[in-house]
């Protein structure tokens, strides 16, 4: 499929993710398309967007996480405002961030409140494809 969003996230969390501890996503939200890949701009005080995740399954509560991770006993009981739990297939660091500055004067990128498809930065989407990249975590099969 490759597809994708990119989404905002804070540092306390995307460190979860780099060291394996947090292996869901938690969303309010499903977009419409279908996607595969997150583009992940890390806040303040980054700023910066240094990561891309890929994805496979969704689970939507009251489905259960079988697995063990940072949230997922909450998202199990009900306790987090999000509905949605992405599973964490793949995770890859850029080896060069990109700053807020070079993303807007780039690519006219604005950090997503929500959500924003890949394909309103085509650009972008390809530059971070291209872009070395480390792959931190991989359970593909």
């Amino acid at each position: 499929m490759k597809k994708g969003i990119f989404i905002s996230i804070k540092p306390e969390f995307t460190k979860k993710i780099e060291i394996g501890e947090k292996n869901y996503e938690f969303r309010k939200y499903i977009p419409k398309e279908k996607f595969d890949k997150l583009y992940v701009y890390e806040t303040v005080p980054t700023c910066s967007l240094k990561y891309i995740l890929t994805i496979d399954k969704i689970i939507e509560y009251p489905n259960k996480i079988n697995e063990k991770g940072y949230g997922n006993d909450d998202f199990n009981n009900g306790l987090k405002k999000s509905k949605f739990a992405y599973h964490i297939l793949k995770v890859e660091k850029l080896d060069n961030p990109i700053s807020l500055k070079n993303l807007k004067n780039k690519f006219g990128f604005t950090a997503p409140q929500s959500y924003a498809y890949d394909s309103r930065y085509p650009n972008l989407a390809k530059y971070i494809d291209e872009a070395s990249k480390e792959v931190v975590i991989s359970n593909e099969i």
